[in-house]
């Protein structure tokens, strides 16, 4: 009896731990989508456009955001399920490809989203401007990927 009130209690509070930290990680989760697009906006005032082409490729990027806040939301249950059928004893053949299928779709989807947004940035630009956008956006990206190694360095010591 007394396990069985141990049991209960541990649940519980496992329970009440997660309900109290979900608003943290849906918080941390917005604040570095938050500094993600101002990062952006920034790259995008350093190119020192005309303020309609600055407005319209905002305009671009905020209209693919939420594009892809959908196509995320679906890998993401794709992703869910697929871990939940592969942890079964025997997974089912038929949903297991229905699952990948889903999955790669939506993988798919996210890359035609920044190609699409890519191309409907430039297509507001002059040549001059796209080179200068790709490069300056090339070295942005760059300093991201070595900081996120940096930081994945440090967690492995």
């Amino acid at each position: 009896m007394k396990g069985k009130f141990n049991f209960k209690l541990g649940a519980l509070c496992a329970i009440l731990s997660t309900m109290l930290l979900m608003p943290a990680l849906g918080q941390a989760k917005g604040e570095e989508e938050a500094r993600y697009k101002k990062q952006k906006d920034q790259l995008i005032k350093e190119l020192k456009l005309a303020p309609e082409k600055e407005k319209a490729i905002l305009a671009v990027e905020d209209k693919y955001a939420r594009e892809r806040k959908d196509i995320i939301a679906g890998v993401t249950k794709a992703n869910d399920d697929l871990q939940a059928m592969v942890a079964t004893a025997k997974p089912d053949e038929a949903k297991l490809k229905e699952l990948v299928s889903a999955l790669t779709a939506g993988q798919d989807k996210m890359f035609a989203s920044f190609k699409n947004q890519r191309e409907e940035e430039l297509a507001l630009m002059t040549p001059a401007e796209q080179a200068k956008y790709l490069l300056v956006l090339g070295q942005w990206r760059q300093k991201k990927m070595d900081k996120r190694d940096q930081k994945a360095a440090g967690k492995k010591k």
